[in-house]
């Protein structure tokens, strides 16, 4: 009898494990990419909005990641203006990569421009690797 409690326990783990992943997979279904990658655009700038470059970083294609470290990741941006926020204008998606546009609208912090707000148009690539999207960091 304990023989089979011993195997029911590894057995109940996997089926748990199993079902975690088919939950985790079942986020992206009946998603278009566009809607994934306005999720995902959204969800890094948030984070970059915030301050939280560790963050950031994660959503960066793996390549980047596996040549720059997290820690190195906030060097990359400058302390001139402050980001206040963005919108998703545009995503267009091919097989394997998209190209989405964005309004981003920054805090000038540098004379003589200090404290007007300005808003540009970003361009940004998103590519898809292992299944997610990612964005195309240059390096």
């Amino acid at each position: 009898m304990n023989t089979l409690q011993i195997s029911a326990a590894p057995r109940r783990l996997a089926l748990a494990l199993l079902a975690a992943l088919a939950l985790a997979g079942c986020a992206n279904i009946g998603r278009t990419p566009e809607e994934v990658v306005t999720q995902r655009v959204e969800q890094r700038w948030d984070a970059l909005i915030a301050g939280n470059f560790e963050k950031a970083w994660e959503y960066t294609q793996p390549a980047y990641r596996g040549a720059v470290k997290q820690a190195d990741y906030r060097k990359q941006f400058g302390s001139a203006a402050q980001w206040r926020g963005i919108q998703v204008h545009s995503v267009e998606c091919e097989a394997e990569r998209c190209k989405v546009r964005i309004r981003l609208t920054t805090r000038m912090l540098m004379p003589p421009f200090r404290n007007q707000e300005v808003s540009t148009a970003i361009d940004e690539v998103w590519v898809r690797e292992d299944s997610q999207w990612w964005f195309y960091q240059s390096f």
